[in-house]
């Protein structure tokens, strides 16, 4: 081998180690960087020449600048992100209810059944008492007004719920466009022997991101693109392609819509079992806040009736009879927004069970009044079986907490799992700073022992020259 030959040599080191400090310092920066893999140089010897009839090495080269990546793991936080995003949503509805049917206050519902009854019960007890039948009165009006108010804020979770799909869709449709560009990136950077490793650790967080929205699955195409489909087999990315989500009004709420990638029309799509956030969000929407709806109504019209069925029946001190003391329920879906008391004259309360205005009716009859009152531990027919009015609110309000705490578990189990997964992912994919400052140290050792190799063949070479002359 010629002197020459050793300068390619030490050339070829310098430039390799050159590559892999840089290398290392981009780690080294990216250190905090959510998303980042760590990058390593992987480094193989040059062609070997024959020199004097011996096979000799020519050097070194970078063969190429790998990306620590495991697909099985991000297809495991992908899984796991959609997961944790329904639960959260979820979670934060189930949190709300919960806050509306708190009765540590001194106004809940639960305290207004009793009190209302309660009040049929002093009632009974003066039933000419103009003080006990205003009482009547307004523990009915504030029963009302807690039906009417519990109705409400359900009514409002559940449009919350349909508002805030117009911040998700949207941020989708970014995060498909984005992975789109992406892809088209990473083919044109390949393709011309580039490196797009951190195209490819941006593509990845925007997967994980976007799986937190919605429930996908993805697989990359031999042209180096990704291409995004819904469980359900919808196509959301294909190459340079994305599909945008948009909301069509149907009779007050959003429907879903998506325009494939590559489709000129959009359709209705069911995103409701799809995972992610979305479909926490229709579950929200659809199914937990109308189940306790349609508990409230079936209370407030199963109460309204017992009493408007004896009220009716019953007579008050102006001989008036017949008088419904709720508004009578049309039907019971919403009827917990729509109670009233009926009643506005406290002598029209019916007390008592024969007309007082008539000789026999009797001033002081309160027989109705008792009855009115025994509803309070009455067995109603409900859709909990046989039970009191009392208890089915109570077996309501466990029933939230129930559903409180089941969310709550969903959440911390996937939490849990995330934070595993983050970990592994971590260790596998992070940049370890102590390892690339030990790499630091073996590459600039490298670096200079390619420079000294230099320094020695000019020195050869000028030794060599000196002859010459």
């Amino acid at each position: 081998m010629s002197l020459l030959g050793i300068f390619s040599i030490a050339q070829t080191g310098l430039v390799a180690q050159k590559v892999a400090i840089e290398v290392t310092s981009e780690n080294i920066a990216n250190v905090n960087t959510p998303g980042y893999s760590r990058q390593r140089t992987i480094m193989e010897t040059a062609p070997t020449t024959t020199a004097n009839g011996f096979p000799m090495g020519t050097g070194v080269r970078v063969a190429q600048v790998q990306r620590s990546y495991d697909d099985m793991l991000q297809r495991l936080l992908k899984n796991e992100n959609s997961s944790y995003g329904e639960a959260s949503v979820e979670q934060t509805a189930m949190i709300r209810i919960e806050q509306l049917f708190n009765d540590l206050t001194s106004s809940g519902l639960g305290k207004s059944i009793q009190d209302y009854f309660n009040a049929w019960e002093d009632l009974s007890v003066n039933s000419q008492g103009s003080a006990e039948r205003q009482a009547v009165l307004s523990t009915g009006g504030l029963l009302a007004d807690n039906f009417n108010r519990l109705n409400t804020y359900l009514t409002d979770l559940k449009t919350q719920a349909d508002q805030s799909l117009q911040g998700l869709t949207s941020d989708v449709n970014d995060k498909l466009k984005t992975i789109a560009t992406l892809n088209v990136q990473i083919q044109q950077t390949e393709n011309m022997n580039g490196n797009a490793n951190e195209l490819r650790d941006q593509r990845d967080l925007l997967v994980r991101d976007l799986a937190r929205k919605v429930g996908i699955e993805y697989r990359e195409e031999d042209d180096k693109t990704l291409t995004l489909t819904l469980a359900s087999g919808e196509t959301l990315v294909s190459a340079n392609l994305y599909g945008e989500f948009s909301l069509q009004d149907n009779g007050g709420k959003y429907d879903i819509h998506l325009k494939q990638a590559g489709s000129a029309a959009g359709s209705p799509v069911d995103l409701s079992g799809a995972k992610g956030e979305i479909a926490g969000t229709l579950q929200v929407r659809d199914t937990i806040v109308d189940s306790y709806l349609s508990r409230l109504d079936e209370l407030a019209y199963n109460l309204a009736n017992q009493v408007n069925s004896l009220h009716t029946a019953g007579y008050g001190t102006d001989g008036s009879t017949g008088n419904n003391f709720f508004t009578a329920p049309a039907g019971m879906a919403g009827y917990s927004g729509l109670i009233k008391v009926a009643v506005t004259d406290p002598a029209a309360i019916a007390a008592a069970d024969t007309d007082p205005t008539l000789p026999a009716g009797g001033t002081g009859n309160n027989l109705n009044a008792l009855k009115l009152a025994a509803l309070k531990t009455a067995q109603v027919p409900s859709s909990y079986g046989d039970i009191t009015l009392t208890s089915f609110y109570n077996t309501l309000v466990g029933g939230v907490g129930v559903g409180v705490q089941d969310a709550e578990r969903s959440v911390s189990l996937s939490e849990s799992v995330l934070k595993q997964l983050d970990n592994l992912r971590e260790s596998q994919s992070g940049v370890s700073l102590d390892e690339e400052l030990v790499n630091l140290i073996k590459y600039q050792k490298a670096f200079e022992g390619s420079a000294k190799l230099i320094t020695t063949a000019t020195e050869m070479l000028d030794t060599v020259l000196g002859l010459v002359r």
